[in-house]
């Protein structure tokens, strides 16, 4: 009612149905949200195809390897002066001649180490983990059943 004590009159509300998804579309959104999370997931990884990744031994070309790490002289060279920090003492990869050998991940670089009048070349042998070359232990990679690849393992593990 109102002040006037005129009744006004509401057309009747009716109450609309609930509707609920089926079973099978519950069960498929979040079957669909955990493919797509999985497959964003799956794409910012690093490859392990070898195409274009240096499959067969290769010398001084810039080239992208297993885990996306670098084959060039700029990333070895980086790879080699950390090496040398950690060693307490200063190693250089020369550019040339070109010193350095990749292959299905791995890589073999030829450093000079030491200071000028004293500098000695040594082989170091690296695998790349994501984007980075990490230095591994010739003594632990170049025996039996060695990880380091067919093409590689000669200069790896039968140089100085």
């Amino acid at each position: 009612m109102t002040e006037a004590g005129v009744r006004l009159k509401f057309p009747e509300r009716k109450a609309l149905p609930v509707t609920r998804p089926s079973h099978s579309l519950t069960r498929a959104v979040p079957t669909l949200a955990l493919s797509v999370i999985v497959a964003l997931a799956l794409s910012s990884c690093g490859s392990d195809d070898d195409t274009g990744t240096g499959a067969s031994a290769s010398t001084g070309s810039d080239q992208i390897v297993t885990g996306s790490a670098q084959c060039n002289q700029a990333e070895l060279a980086k790879a080699v002066e950390g090496w040398g920090e950690s060693q307490k003492t200063k190693a250089v990869l020369p550019a040339e001649p070109v010193s350095y050998q990749c292959a299905d991940g791995w890589a073999v670089a030829f450093p000079n180490v030491g200071p000028a009048a004293e500098e000695v070349t040594v082989t170091l042998v690296f695998e790349a983990e994501g984007q980075f070359w990490v230095e591994k232990d010739r003594s632990k990679v170049c025996g039996k059943d060695s990880p380091v690849p067919d093409k590689l393992y000669k200069s790896a593990c039968q140089t100085n």
